[in-house]
């Protein structure tokens, strides 16, 4: 399939908020993704089956390390990838998901969970994350029905202590929240929402998020009225620099605890198949921040709160996640993965490796102008 020039036309008129022309850009964008989507194979998936195998990873929680568990649900997919915007430019779950108009019947979503949680012993998982790889909260994703008998289920089992549910600002009012508290009344409850970036020109124009910020924020204390807030925070998405990516996560990430985030999830851009990111990255456009900016982050803001750094463990996975050098790598990530076992920045101390150099280079370097950036759209690339 190849790309036609006139998808995107002329992009250089993009320098503010003011210039998006109300939504021209997101056609444009909406219009790139859609090609990319088109290009997902045809797949068939059981519905009666968790979309992947139940993951077991760590977290800090209650002033100790803790085991948790976690379950992505097989849906339908993510209402704004597959409707309203074709999705965020950065976000490849679209292509493991079921995307059907039929919907899911709410038996199939209680077997996909009921047929692993009754075989896992959380007296050892205090924590559980349950994911859809979407909105959990919208009903068209998840019935409501199916979702709260989930909730009561996981209400009834003492040893759980904290469950992670996510979903985008739209799908967040006070009924919904209302209902999950009613359901599920003496758990921590987080509700993980991507601000991703604070700007919300940038979340346009580089996520295709779909929102601004004054809705995140209505989401947000909404939320935080009844139930705890996780705030994801986004570290250089497409057409940002490596400095600028730095420095808008460290501004993203103070803002997120000002609003009363229990939590703030620092993830670093991975690439992942059938992406406008991938797109970009294929043709030498985009390259996945160093593992030093991660660690810049997190020494200029973990003394504000519960900051914690995810480890790129995407359904489905990246192909491309970021990186160092072969002579440090490992060393960093795991230093990375101790971090979050402690949340104490003294695990970064003595990590040296000759390519810093060379990341502290490519911070200094001239940015050419953003919407000079936003060209490589529609350039005449061809054979999408």
């Amino acid at each position: 399939m190849k790309l036609k020039n006139d998808i995107l036309g002329d992009l250089s008129y993009l320098e503010s908020f003011d210039s998006l022309k109300g939504a021209e850009f997101y056609k444009r964008i909406s219009q790139l993704m859609c090609e990319i989507h088109s290009k997902i194979p045809e797949q068939k998936f059981n519905t009666k089956k968790l979309a992947t195998p139940v993951e077991e990873r760590e977290e800090y929680f209650e002033n100790k390390n803790c085991k948790r568990i976690v379950m992505y649900l097989m849906s339908n997919g993510c209402e704004w990838a597959l409707k309203a915007g074709n999705g965020c430019t950065i976000c490849g779950h679209l292509a493991k998901q079921r995307r059907s108009e039929n919907p899911i019947s709410s038996k199939d979503f209680i077997d996909q969970f009921i047929n692993k949680y009754k075989n896992i012993d959380f007296k050892e998982y205090p924590i559980l994350n349950l994911y859809n790889n979407g909105s959990i909260l919208n009903n068209n994703e998840i019935s409501t029905d199916a979702l709260f008998k989930i909730l009561e289920m996981i209400n009834e089992n003492k040893h759980i202590k904290k469950i992670v549910l996510e979903c985008r600002p739209e799908f967040i009012n006070e009924k919904i929240i209302q209902e999950v508290k009613k359901r599920i009344p003496n758990k921590f409850v987080e509700i993980a929402m991507g601000l991703e970036i604070l700007d919300d020109f940038y979340r346009i124009v580089c996520i295709n998020k779909g929102f601004k910020l004054q809705q995140f924020e209505s989401a947000s204390s909404i939320v935080r009225k009844y139930l705890n807030l996780k705030c994801y925070v986004l570290l250089k998405p497409p057409f940002l620099t490596e400095k600028e990516g730095v420095e808008e996560a460290v501004r993203t990430i103070k803002h997120a605890f000002e609003i009363g985030s229990s939590t703030v999830s620092l993830e670093a851009c991975t690439i992942q198949e059938y992406t406008v990111i991938e797109f970009l990255n294929d043709r030498g456009h985009y390259s996945t921040p160093w593992l030093w900016s991660i660690i810049e982050v997190v020494k200029r803001t973990a003394h504000l709160g519960n900051l914690v750094i995810g480890m790129f463990q995407f359904y489905p996975a990246p192909s491309n996640v970021p990186y160092n050098c072969e002579e440090c790598s490992q060393k960093v990530l795991n230093a990375m993965a101790e971090y979050n076992r402690t949340l104490e920045i003294s695990c970064f101390e003595n990590l040296e490796c000759k390519c810093k150099e060379k990341w502290k280079q490519e911070l200094d370097e001239n940015a050419i102008p953003f919407a000079e950036r936003l060209t490589i759209l529609s350039d005449g690339v061809n054979n999408l």
